[in-house]
């Protein structure tokens, strides 16, 4: 029996690992751009094939009673590749968790980006990736179940930055494929080494399990990962969620008990009584209190200008006499008045070494 013949389809996958019933596809239709008409029948033969229009689906469920959100791979719809709309279905996918506060579970299978859409499709990995960390950025789990095949681009992607991350016994993972190595380097990849067992001995990867044993897994995963997530904000009294959050409509970390508001409150009173904070405005004080002080006193006068000579000529701009461009009848330069705010570098107040 072959391995696609005993591969589970992305359909019985959630089946296995969901609620019964929970699940809810979030996929719509795709207005598809003008493609060839040969890759056009490409797409049709696999829609017929799998009965689904693309190599992912994704939407939620529940394990265990927990709300979670899934993306899935389709491995018979051209080989689990993800093109332009593919790529796109995942991202959206992706924020919707993220915009919800849904734990993402994501189980790729495929040979990696669509050759038929060249370059484009491979920098759509660009876009998952980011759309995944700022998934975990926003404080939310984000597991991984990797199936035989995960390759190419998929792998380097969003296959490799789960929490948490298990595979499938016996799944072949890795970037490059053994067809694609044996075509660059003219020989077979070594034996042993892109499996998942491989890759849990050097950790690389957390478990390999059975499908049968996913949903267990998942449920202890997300109590521990969960239950550390509130901890941490009980530890961090006052902390407040950022505007990306509160436009995600993710809520407020804020503490609402009456003793965590106090805490918080003193914490605020130590940070402004910081030794820098204090010295700043010790100094900015006894600076304003000596200067109202000489004022008092009349060590502080309001500056004041020489009188204009009568035989000085009006200067003929704004820094006419500052710049010596005038001269009195007499013939000699007049001078800039005393206190008039202008120094030059390295020669004193007056302007003289």
């Amino acid at each position: 029996m072959t391995a696609e013949a005993t591969r589970l389809t992305a359909t019985a996958l959630l089946d296995l690992v969901l609620d019964d019933g929970s699940y809810l596809s979030w996929d719509r239709p795709f207005v598809r751009a003008e493609l060839s008409e040969e890759y056009g029948a490409q797409l049709a033969g696999a829609e017929a094939k799998t009965g689904h229009d693309e190599a992912v689906i994704t939407g939620e469920g529940s394990i265990h009673g927990h709300r979670v959100a899934v993306l899935a791979s389709e491995f018979g719809f051209l080989a689990g590749s993800i093109g332009v709309d593919a790529a796109e279905r995942l991202v959206l996918a992706i924020e919707r968790a993220t915009a919800e506060g849904l734990p993402l579970l994501a189980a790729p299978v495929s040979g990696g980006t669509r050759m038929q859409e060249g370059t484009v499709a491979f920098v759509q990995m660009v876009k998952i990736t980011s759309a995944i960390c700022q998934h975990k950025a926003a404080g939310h789990p984000y597991l991984v179940y990797l199936r035989n095949p995960t390759t190419g681009g998929v792998m380097a992607s969003w296959g490799s930055l789960g929490h948490v991350t298990v595979a499938e016994p016996g799944a072949l993972l890795g970037f490059l494929g053994p067809r694609v190595y044996e075509a660059i380097y003219g020989r077979p990849f070594p034996e042993g080494v892109q499996t998942a067992e491989n890759l849990y001995a050097h950790g690389l990867i957390d478990a390999v399990l059975p499908p049968e044993a996913l949903a267990e897994i998942v449920h202890r995963a997300l109590q521990v990962m969960m239950a550390a997530q509130a901890a941490g904000r009980r530890a961090a009294p006052g902390r407040r969620t950022s505007r990306c959050q509160r436009r995600l409509g993710l809520g407020d970390a804020r503490p609402q008990s009456p003793t965590a508001r106090r805490a918080a409150a003193a914490a605020v009173r130590r940070d402004r009584r910081h030794p820098a904070q204090r010295l700043r405005t010790r100094r900015d004080r006894s600076w304003t209190a000596a200067r109202a002080g000489a004022v008092r006193r009349g060590a502080v006068r309001p500056a004041r200008t020489r009188p204009a000579r009568s035989d000085a000529p009006q200067p003929a701009g704004p820094w006419g006499a500052a710049r010596g461009a005038t001269r009195h009848a007499s013939g000699r330069r007049a001078q800039p008045p005393p206190g008039d705010g202008h120094r030059h570098p390295g020669r004193g107040a007056l302007g003289r070494g």
